[in-house]
């Protein structure tokens, strides 16, 4: 049995894309996921695949809630193990300045992440500070003062070509999710189903 966790981008952003955390939660069940979690209202969700052999690929997921819900959104998801190693190979910087706004951006459809860190400009440290960790970048930057925020290269992502193919979850979202999944894995773990 293998713990995932898995990231829809849209959903229930901007009063669009509304999709109730239960319903998400029930067609995972019925896709015969166990143990399924959710994380509030972000589209975080959190679940153990039973069988490798049948396992479903994340576009598949997606289509599967578009076709019970005609919600239209995308999908990603990462291993326990994955999102371990994340965790661990955090930088020393993430999450330490209280002013800045700290997100992860986890990239759809296996976008390469140099595609994007190649095209940046150069990056000013004292106002944001960028890492990647197996195609998942980490940003953080300037964002209690909004002068600096406009300044951040972090603020013209909206306008690059990969924006649609990119999910993005603040620091506080990460650790929770972390704590969720790692409760759930030593669970796991004891119980000797893993």
């Amino acid at each position: 049995m293998e713990i995932r966790v898995g990231f829809f981008r849209g959903l229930n952003v901007g009063g669009k894309n509304k999709l109730s955390m239960t319903d998400l939660k029930q067609i995972f069940l019925d896709l015969d996921f166990a143990d399924v979690q959710t994380q509030g209202n972000t589209g975080i969700i959190l679940y153990c695949q039973k069988d490798s052999k049948n396992k479903l690929t994340d576009n598949q997921i997606a289509t599967e809630v578009f076709n019970q819900t005609a919600v239209a959104t995308q999908y990603i998801s990462m291993s326990f193990d994955e999102l371990s190693f994340l965790m661990e190979h955090l930088p020393d910087w993430w999450n330490e300045n209280t002013d800045w706004r700290h997100n992860v951006i986890l990239l759809l459809e296996n976008y390469p992440s140099n595609n994007i860190m190649t095209n940046l400009p150069s990056l000013d440290s004292s106002i944001e500070k960028v890492a990647v960790v197996n195609n998942t970048i980490l940003w953080s930057s300037a964002f209690s003062d909004r002068s600096l925020y406009y300044k951040s290269q972090y603020r013209q992502l909206i306008k690059h070509e990969a924006y649609p193919l990119m999910t993005i979850r603040n620091a506080n979202s990460l650790s929770k999710l972390y704590n969720q999944a790692s409760l759930l894995y030593n669970e796991k773990k004891s119980s000797s189903t893993l």
